[in-house]
This record gives structure tokens, sequence and C-alpha cells, in this order.
């Protein structure tokens, strides 16, 4: 089992400062000037080294996102799962992932605009359809954790508030980088977290 480990490290160091590497060649000239040979320079790797990590570009970028993604929800959502209280749960958690863009505005206007970028092309919209699936079901899976913590069952499907709550919490992100206005985020947050918490957990009086 060691030997294993020691043999796949070197590659996920490797591909870990592609990726780095890719998002400094991105800040300097925009998601156009990430080539292969951009991003293989700037990590200080022979460009055979790029395609031994990664396929394509393509795969790069499917590979960017995800580790954001991973980033991005990190312990953010698990608030939701610790908590017997929902709307205090999606509120912390909404206000983790502005807090993570807040501390790198230029890094996340990046981020979205490959994610718009990918949508816009035929040839890369599975990565941004990837991307926006896997965000709802780590969602909707922390959400099913937490319906089945306190034993009350949602009046509403778990997938379908997930994708609310991953709309809501692109929303709020988006609106912030355009703004930079924290008192309305907040609000938004709070209203946000109040309002589809009630309706989340109430009794489904037509049963």
């Amino acid at each position: 089992m060691a030997s294993t480990t020691r043999e796949h490290r070197p590659t996920a160091e490797r591909r870990a400062q592609l990726l780095d590497a890719a998002v400094a060649v991105m800040r300097d000239g925009g998601i156009q000037a990430a080539t292969t040979r951009a991003v293989a320079d700037r990590a200080g790797l022979p460009q055979g080294a790029f395609h031994y990590c990664f396929r394509s570009k393509d795969e790069m970028f499917s590979a960017l996102l995800e580790r954001e993604l991973d980033a991005s929800l990190g312990n953010a959502w698990e608030a939701v799962a610790h908590t017997r209280d929902l709307e205090t749960g999606i509120a912390a958690a909404l206000r983790a992932i502005l807090d993570r863009v807040r501390s790198d505005p230029e890094y996340h206007l990046l981020t979205a605009e490959l994610v718009d970028v990918a949508a816009r092309t035929p040839e890369l919209a599975h990565i941004a359809s990837r991307e926006h699936t896997a965000y709802v079901d780590q969602t909707d899976r922390i959400l099913r954790q937490w319906q089945e913590s306190v034993g009350t069952p949602l009046s509403v499907d778990s997938q379908l508030l997930a994708q609310v709550l991953v709309a809501a919490s692109s929303g709020i992100t988006s609106a912030w980088l355009s703004a930079r206005d924290d008192e309305a985020a907040h609000e938004s947050i709070a209203l946000l977290s109040s309002a589809l918490a009630v309706k989340a957990a109430q009794q489904d009086l037509r049963a």
C-alpha cells in the first residue's frame, strides 16, 4: 500500500502544480492565455508533463473547477448536517461560501468566467454541466443527512431544495462580485435562509 502511495504522489503533486500555474496564467492574461505550453512554462515543467497529467486543456479546466467545487463547499454545507435548526445551518453555509469569494474576488471572477465560457462552447458544455450537477448532488446529500439526523421529513424534495440553494448561493456571490456590498449580501442570506427553512421544514398539510 505504501509503495502505491509513493507512485501516485508525484502525479498528484504535478497536477496541483499545473492547476496553480493555470490560475496564475489566467490571472495575468485571462482564460484564453491558458495554453498548455503557457501553463507548463509557468509551472516550470516540460510540456510533456502537462500531457502526462491531463489528456487535454479541457480536462485541466474540468479539474480546476472540480477542485474549486470541493474547496468552495468544504465544510460549508456540513453546517446544515450538524444543527437541528435548518435556518441556522443554511445561513452558516451561505456565509461560508460568500466569505470564500470575498477572500479572493479576482480568482472567483475567473472561475465564473470559465464556467460561462464552458456553457457557451459546445465542446466544453459538459464541464459546466458536470460542475453544476456535482454541486447540487453534494448539497442534496447534506440535506438528506440533516433530514435523517433530526427525524423530521422535509416538505419539499431534497434534490429540489438543493437546486434552489445552489442557485441562491450563485446569485448571492455573483451580486457581491458585481457590487461588493457586504450588507446587502448578508441581508439576502438572512432572508433566503429564513424563507427556505420555513418552507422546507413545515408540515405538509396536504398529507
